[in-house]
């Protein structure tokens, strides 16, 4: 199976809305990134999917939500 686009999870930060940790590129659009300063140790998770994607992605958002409710924001 051939991949041509895949879309890209990041860890989300404190203020991380959907747009800032989910995103689709290619394999040059990803390279880019990591010239650009993409801690590759930031990415959560790569789909081929979108809906997989962006299911995951609002998980961990509303996960880290729940955690910044429960012990506040901590510096990674």
């Amino acid at each position: 199976m051939r991949i041509e686009k895949l879309w890209v999870i990041v860890r989300p930060s404190p203020a991380s809305e959907l747009g800032d940790v989910c995103f689709e590129t290619d394999a040059k659009g990803l390279a880019l990134q990591f010239k650009g300063g993409l801690d590759p140790e930031e990415i959560h998770a790569l789909y081929t999917s979108r809906n997989e994607a962006e299911r995951e992605a609002k998980r961990i958002l509303v996960a880290s939500q729940n955690y910044q409710d429960a012990f506040g924001e901590v510096d990674r």
